[in-house]
């Protein structure tokens, strides 16, 4: 059988993600198991070392091409030159542009996965690119009709409710049919399940029956104290809890976040459902930070990403750790066939 063929986004110029880009397609780790093609911008900064060299470039094709070997280059923008560690409209565009080609290179068929290095939400905005991130940005460019945020780290696959939105809003926007697809999504993909949930009513729910057992985290301490810390746990997580559970999902009532937490890293539990970004990424972070893999289950590719940013600080000083995106490479890589074969 021959190796999936992977496209790798750089992410935002500005920051570390051409650096991580370039150290993880030349890794021996990924090159033994799969073809990456990085989406790029036609000039980027010299001492990132992205870009093939020009001589090889062809300067008569708009969507100019290389391959050096062990990956192809393919530039979905030119924007010139872009100043290092700091956000900017031409580094938004330079993001957008290679996510957007990418992923239409993968829904052409013309590769297996997608992975994709951090962007910042400020130069998206500057690049008038109104998404807060990739999991709406590729849940948008492939009509896909619902995506959740999935976060793997070892053994530990979690998921978010709600994703990049203010604390002050979560209580606000949480709601029990948000839960319900966000689990089914989550545990449709771990499942590998031939059923194709965006193209469902989430709510009508695929019969899974499923052996992945998921803790569901409360939104308040001690999960709300039966209403006194707190009333979402009533009156919308216990709810979603119920359709879960009679629809034959594994799942545990509310728990409390750090409890539930214990006992996933214990083994206890394959799936944990957190209400917000930070109950899942805290965590996560604490536990390995090297290790993160962000996964968008729901759309019709496998999709993955490093679990950290842009890392501006340290962008174009030789400092980037790839770890996390080699990691996210290969994850795509092992999941790429075996999730949509």
């Amino acid at each position: 059988m021959s190796k999936p063929r992977i496209a790798v986004t750089m992410g935002d110029p500005a920051g570390i993600g051409p650096e991580i880009v370039y150290r993880a397609v030349n890794s021996l780790k990924v090159q033994r198991v799969c073809s990456p093609v990085v989406f790029g911008t036609v000039i980027t900064n010299d001492e990132l070392r992205m870009e093939p060299a020009p001589e090889r470039l062809n300067r008569g094709n708009q969507r100019r091409t290389a391959n050096n070997g062990n990956y192809e280059f393919i530039a979905a923008s030119n924007v010139g030159k872009v100043a290092l560690g700091k956000p900017s409209k031409k580094a938004g565009i330079a993001a957008y542009s290679a996510i957007k080609a990418a992923a239409q290179f993968c829904l052409d068929g013309k590769a297996d996965a997608l992975v994709t290095a951090p962007v910042s939400k400020e130069s998206f905005k500057l690049a008038g690119v109104n998404y807060p991130g990739h999991t709406e940005l590729l849940q948008a460019l492939t009509k896909s009709k619902n995506a959740a945020m999935m976060m793997v780290c070892g053994n530990i696959h979690s998921v978010m409710v709600t994703r990049h939105i203010p604390l002050s809003e979560v209580s606000k926007r949480l709601k029990s049919k948000d839960i319900v697809e966000t689990v089914s999504l989550a545990v449709s993909f771990l499942n590998k399940s031939e059923d194709k949930t965006k193209n469902k009513d989430v709510l009508s729910l695929p019969s899974l029956h499923s052996s992945v057992k998921i803790a569901l985290c409360g939104l308040n301490p001690h999960a709300g104290d039966n209403g006194i810390l707190g009333k979402e746990e009533k009156k919308i997580i216990f709810p979603a809890y119920e359709i879960l559970k009679k629809s034959g999902f594994n799942i545990s009532k509310p728990l409390p976040a750090d409890s539930a937490w214990l006992k996933t890293k214990n083994g206890e539990f394959g799936l944990i459902c957190g209400m917000y970004h930070d109950q899942i990424m805290i965590p996560l972070k604490c536990i390995d930070a090297k290790k993160i893999v962000n996964v968008t289950a729901g759309l019709p590719f496998v999709r993955t990403s490093p679990g950290h940013g842009t890392a501006f600080d340290i962008a174009g000083k030789g400092k980037a750790d790839a770890d996390a995106m080699i990691e996210s490479i290969l994850y795509a890589a092992e999941k790429a066939i075996t999730n949509y074969e």
